[in-house]
């Protein structure tokens, strides 16, 4: 019988599993993903400090030794906490992943969230914090990020906030992971591995594993603020940060793809491609950088359109009124076969180069598992393009994409900045 984190308890495990196997590589990949992240959490940061004390002890083993035993055998052993899940990425030589995929079982449902390790792992938080707020671009996108999102999770930074860390203890992360496990989540594992055993490993180690589907919750709902445009001061010398866009849709909607089409005609695609970087780079000469995406953090909840460009004060609005001019021209006149057809072939194009390695499959089967879309299939891009032509292509953006609902947010030097009330929170 499986243990549950840190309370000594025990019970089986709600998750979902994927088992590849990829002949010819030297690797195994494997990826734990628990349902929850910080769109669950009640404190800021939480998902963040508990995802990163996963490797930092459990029943067995302390910190210094789980470093010192996935060094010994070359594993790259790591704990994350996100927006959706948190949970654990290991990566070891193809001899090695029985002993892989035990480690991951006991740092999974032995964890021991030490307290010293805890107070550390918040300190660090509340540096990057500090860190993250000196740098211009990521300062704008947070407060981007709640122009758009908030009170959701997605419209602060994933490493919370100072005050709250300053308090937070290793019993708040314990709750948090054992909520998590309650949950659900996904466990993949890719690599040149005899699936049958694999399989038979993992119900031993984790108990009664299954595919029942994930307990998401209720969290809530991404609105924003009620203001169209904000100016915000950082410490650039001489250059502004531009961000233009608005909520679209989530991963799972049935228009995604379209709209990943949608996004490479305005700019997301290689180089400087698409409508957005060829007007404000490369005809106007106003930005250092510019690009745009139609689908930006889509997941569980919406993503967002999103149109950046680094440019000088001295250009800002002629660069705002651009960006506003290319997007009326998309949704007023239409798009080009070619540049439908261009936008199709470098999707798919890319597609091949994003399953070759153990690591990418592990990485897209639990990304399936955990959104409930088939990423891992070749076929899924191409099935949603097949039919796509300029019509469709077009009345889906006018329908996910509106001029009349553009927010604004400007990162400026400080002698030319006014910041907006309140903190800001994340891109």
């Amino acid at each position: 019988m499986t243990q549950r984190a840190g309370d000594g308890g025990s019970g089986p495990v709600r998750m979902m599993r994927r088992i590849r196997r990829v002949e010819g590589v030297e690797t195994v990949s494997m990826r734990l993903l628990l349902c929850g992240g910080s769109r669950s959490e009640k404190l800021p940061g939480l998902s963040w400090v508990t995802g990163r004390m996963l490797v930092e002890g459990s029943s067995l083993r302390d910190w210094r030794r789980i470093a010192a035993d996935s060094d010994e055998l070359g594993m790259v052993l790591t704990s994350f906490g996100g927006l959706e899940n948190h949970g654990l990425r290991l990566d070891c030589l193809a001899r090695d992943w029985r002993q892989g995929l035990q480690w991951l079982a006991e740092l999974l449902l032995q964890s021991s969230f030490p307290r010293d390790r805890c107070r550390w792992i918040c300190q660090q938080a509340a540096a990057e914090l500090e860190s993250l707020a000196e740098q211009p671009d990521v300062k704008t996108g947070w407060a981007f990020a709640k122009q758009l999102y908030h009170p959701h999770a997605g419209g602060r930074p994933l490493q919370g906030e100072a005050a709250v860390l300053a308090k937070m203890s290793n019993r708040d992360c314990a709750s948090f992971h054992t909520d998590g496990l309650a949950r659900g989540g996904v466990l993949s594992v890719a690599g040149d591995i005899d699936p049958d055993e694999a399989h038979r490993l993992v119900e031993e180690l984790f108990g009664s594993i299954n595919d029942e589907p994930l307990a998401l919750g209720s969290v809530p709902a991404p609105a924003g603020l009620r203001v169209d445009r904000q100016e915000v001061e950082t410490q650039a010398r001489d250059q502004a940060q531009l961000l233009m866009g608005h909520l679209t849709i989530p991963l799972r909607h049935p228009d995604y793809r379209a709209l990943e089409a949608l996004s490479v005609i305005l700019g997301s695609g290689a180089g400087l491609t698409g409508r957005v970087p060829t007007r404000i780079r490369e005809k106007e000469g106003l930005a250092y950088t510019a690009y745009a995406t139609a689908t930006a953090g889509s997941g569980l909840d919406p993503g967002r359109l999103l149109v950046v460009a680094a440019t000088s004060p001295d250009s800002l609005e002629r660069a705002e009124t651009c960006i506003v001019e290319e997007l009326s021209r998309l949704l007023e006149d239409g798009i080009e076969e070619s540049e439908l057809d261009d936008a199709r072939s470098y999707l798919l194009g890319r597609e091949p180069f994003r399953r070759e390695t153990a690591r990418q499959w592990a990485s897209l089967d639990a990304q399936a598992a955990f959104y409930g879309v088939d990423l891992d299939d070749p076929d899924w891009l191409s099935r949603g393009l097949e039919n796509l032509d300029t019509a469709s292509l077009l009345a889906v953006s006018r329908e996910h994409l509106s001029i009349d609902n553009l927010k604004t947010t400007v990162g400026l030097p400080a002698e030319s900045a006014s910041e907006p009330d309140g903190p800001t929170g994340s891109a």
